[in-house]
């Protein structure tokens, strides 16, 4: 029993350093995808933090979404880890903007495209939160863990709607995220050596 728990106590301590690196990563693609979206003409950044705040007054002061949001996950998806893995509705909102104007052959408001994606990349992320939250050391630590590879994973899928209606470049935002967050892993290590 001893040796089982220190050997979750090791485990533990390894998903935290690579939590610690992931989270190098993840500071760095959030960086660089923010100062894309900053850069993207016709983007509006301040729509953008108003779906992320409307998703927590909405669910702090009107209602939890959390049993909708759990439905359509696993109405489009049969197993929890792909329900986690993906958003749902982004995916759809992101086909429906895609095709919907070009068979009807009209234009949407791109305000309102950005705020949805905003306010579903958010509700999704809370989504993830509540699904792998643990209760104990190993599952916190195991909880920040797949969080940061799934925030990663999800801010890639942001991106890729965004590019939907504007010209973001996601191969440039993954490249120069992963060389910043390697240089400052290494900065990083540099600096405790010293």
């Amino acid at each position: 029993m001893e040796e089982k728990l220190r050997n979750n106590y090791v485990f533990a301590l390894v998903k935290f350093v690579l939590f610690l690196i992931i989270f190098c990563f993840l500071t760095e693609l959030t960086k660089c995808f923010w100062a894309q979206m900053k850069d993207e003409s016709g983007f509006n950044v301040n729509v953008l933090i108003l779906s992320v705040l409307g998703f927590f007054v909405f669910s702090e002061f009107i209602g939890d979404i959390k049993g909708f949001y759990s439905k359509v996950q696993s109405f489009f998806f049969r197993t929890s880890f792909f329900a986690l893995l993906f958003p749902a509705l982004l995916i759809v909102l992101g086909i429906g903007y895609f095709f919907l104007p070009k068979v009807l052959n009209a234009s949407y408001d791109k305000s309102i495209f950005i705020f949805l994606g905003g306010f579903i990349f958010t509700g999704h992320l809370a989504f993830i939160a509540r699904e792998t939250k643990g209760n104990s050391f190993a599952g916190f630590i195991n909880y920040i863990f797949i969080f940061s590879i799934l925030y990663i994973i999800n801010l890639i899928l942001l991106g890729s709607y965004f590019r939907i209606a504007f010209s973001v470049h996601i191969g440039k935002i993954i490249l120069e995220g992963m060389k910043n967050g390697a240089a400052l892993i290494q900065y990083i290590f540099t600096q405790a050596l010293n």
